[in-house]
């Protein structure tokens, strides 16, 4: 109950009690002017009770109206939020379908590069020293028939030839003896090979009787000195690892020819 209710009550038990003592009235007057105060303090109740209750109705109303300015402003930051993501979204598909546009462009111009490089691998192969020749040549057309299959992505193509230009150029640091056919003057022979890295290609029968080298200009097998096979098979032997490294002197044939 408000204070104005406690209020209105006590200025109308005043005024009854004024009528009261202003002047003697009879009883039935007495009795008409309390029912016209209760009347009028059951009509001040209601009035009361009213505003009490447009009271409670407005508080409702500002409550509800603050929750739904406050679920806007939320609506509000939220819809930002969702445009800002929607903008960055764009933007990375932007992004992607350049890429996307830029591999193609790249796909393009590497595929001719991948096949020119390997066909540049054969012809270094054919023309090198004639060590495993076959093989490595069986090797190159393998590598150029799998970098023509369409199911395999353009990485890995690169990788296996990366892989054979790799182990090509291995071979230019590396010492190695075996033992092979050799067809020489018409003759087949069994020998013993010796490759120096791609410095020299040397080769001796297996009697230690003959001995000869590669001649890159000539193309070409050159017979060495009788007093070259004692040095000859010394450095099978340390090719080999059946002998500590040590000094040899081995004809060595310069690019112009000259030993």
């Amino acid at each position: 109950m408000f204070p104005t209710q406690f209020v209105c009550r006590r200025r109308l038990l005043a005024l009854a009690a004024a009528l009261l003592l202003a002047a003697p009235v009879s009883g039935q007057k007495l009795q008409d002017s309390l029912e016209v105060v209760a009347s009028t303090n059951r009509s001040a109740e209601k009035s009361q009770q009213k505003i009490d209750q447009l009271s409670r109705d407005t508080r409702v109303l500002l409550e509800e109206y603050q929750s739904l300015k406050e679920s806007a402003e939320y609506q509000e930051a939220y819809t930002r939020e969702l445009e800002q993501l929607a903008a960055s979204q764009t933007e990375q598909i932007e992004s992607l379908q350049k890429q996307i546009a830029q591999a193609r462009i790249t796909r393009q111009r590497i595929l001719p590069l991948m096949r020119s490089m390997a066909d540049s691998l054969e012809k270094f192969v054919v023309l090198d020293l004639p060590f495993h020749q076959e093989e490595r040549v069986n090797a190159v057309l393998q590598l150029k028939q799998r970098l023509d299959r369409p199911g395999i992505s353009v990485s890995a193509r690169f990788r296996l030839l990366l892989e054979a230009y790799q182990l090509e150029q291995d071979y230019s640091s590396t010492v190695e003896a075996w033992r092979g056919p050799l067809q020489l003057d018409g003759e087949q022979l069994s020998v013993e090979y010796l490759r120096l890295g791609r410095a020299a290609f040397y080769y001796q029968s297996l009697d230690r009787k003959r001995s000869g080298y590669w001649d890159r200009e000539q193309q070409d097998w050159i017979a060495l000195d009788a007093g070259h096979n004692r040095q000859l098979t010394q450095a099978m032997r340390v090719a080999r690892k059946q002998t500590a490294p040590q000094l040899l002197e081995l004809p060595l044939v310069a690019a112009g020819g000259d030993s």
